[in-house]
């Protein structure tokens, strides 16, 4: 503002001595109508500091309460806590079920010994054949109360979520598992599934074959002359199943050899010679009923490679996949020869040489 006498008419009332003009608005006032547009001014400061006031007291506030996603974090919040309380109670019963099992299967066999012990004492009618049996059953219980079946924490493996859930499995994997033989059956529930992922295990040995990694991981120490093999723990009868394995060591000298026979067959030296044999020495021979016949294919397995071992029971029989070279093999079996439950087996006869099945 500056102020001064002028000889003009007053914008306000037009008429009176001017006195004052604002510079802002260029604009000539008298006396009381520069002091009302003066006044003017200063309400409009105060309003300005007023809501500068409102807008500080409004940053003090937690705006977050306000934002209209708050609602939908807390819902996911809610939803997700309950998702992870109804897998661990789930991971708790089956836990508990798997203890209860084993310790009921456990006191069933030491009753049933305890009958037997209690009856032939009674009657002093026993022989030295029977004390074996009952000793060798004494430390087979034994055995099986020191060392029960291995049970693990596992997640799940979803990529869509957020939140891996906890979950408990043990050796068995699908069904009950035989610790006496140390075998399960597999049945058609997943069959549904034309190329379902069984997570199998190695199981029995002949030979020089060390299992390591929970008996995923088949390690040779012998050589050719050994014929070493190891068969894996399912026993297929119908369904699909695909058990993926990886060649961790090869030595090339000797073919390695992946596939199938009668699950009553005994892991022996000549198990090649079996009429339920069948399967692949590599990519360059196939078995049908123990008989080895050559293909025309030079490609052969190396450290590193992947296969797909596919059990097709509904249609009588296997698949090999080997995935860096995209060849897919297919043999047909005839359950006369080699009937029903399958096993897979795995013959290396490289020292060193390592197979891995990938879960």
């Amino acid at each position: 503002m500056a102020s001064g006498c002028i000889n003009s008419t007053c914008v306000a009332c037009n008429e009176g001595l001017v006195t004052a003009i604002c510079y802002e608005c260029k604009q000539a006032f008298c006396t009381k109508h520069f002091a009302e547009h003066r006044q003017q001014f200063s309400q409009q400061m105060n309003n300005i500091s007023q809501e500068h006031d409102i807008l500080c007291r409004d940053l003090t506030r937690e705006l977050s309460t306000m934002h209209p996603l708050l609602a939908q974090i807390n819902q996911w919040e809610q939803k997700s806590i309950l998702k992870i309380q109804t897998a661990a109670n789930a991971a708790r019963i089956k836990l508990q079920q798997l203890l209860d099992r084993s310790k009921s299967s456990l006191e069933t066999s030491v009753s049933k010994l305890t009958e037997e012990l209690q009856s032939s004492r009674a009657s002093n009618n026993y022989t030295e054949r029977d004390i074996k049996k009952w000793s060798d059953q004494l430390h087979e219980l034994r055995t099986l109360l020191n060392n029960p079946t291995p049970i693990y924490i596992d997640y799940e493996n979803n990529l869509e979520s957020t939140i891996r859930l906890v979950k408990v499995t043990d050796e068995s994997l699908t069904g009950y598992l035989d610790r006496t033989s140390h075998r399960h059956e597999i049945n058609n529930e997943c069959s549904h599934n034309p190329n379902f992922f069984f997570r199998e295990t190695f199981g029995d040995v002949f030979g020089k074959i060390v299992l390591s990694e929970r008996n995923r991981i088949a390690t040779c120490l012998g050589d050719y002359l050994d014929r070493s093999c190891v068969s894996c723990l399912g026993r297929y009868s119908s369904g699909r199943y695909a058990i993926r394995f990886r060649i961790e060591n090869a030595d090339m000298t000797h073919y390695m050899f992946f596939g199938v026979v009668n699950s009553s067959e005994k892991l022996m030296k000549d198990l090649a010679n079996s009429t339920s044999f069948y399967g692949w020495w590599d990519l360059a021979y196939y078995v049908v009923g123990g008989n080895k016949k050559k293909y025309d294919s030079t490609k052969t397995l190396r450290k590193g490679d992947e296969l797909t071992f596919v059990v097709d029971c509904d249609n009588k029989q296997i698949i090999l996949e080997h995935h860096r070279t995209n060849i897919i093999l297919n043999l047909s079996i005839d359950i006369q020869l080699c009937a029903f439950p399958w096993k897979i087996i795995v013959l290396l006869l490289d020292r060193n040489s390592c197979v891995e099945i990938l879960h």
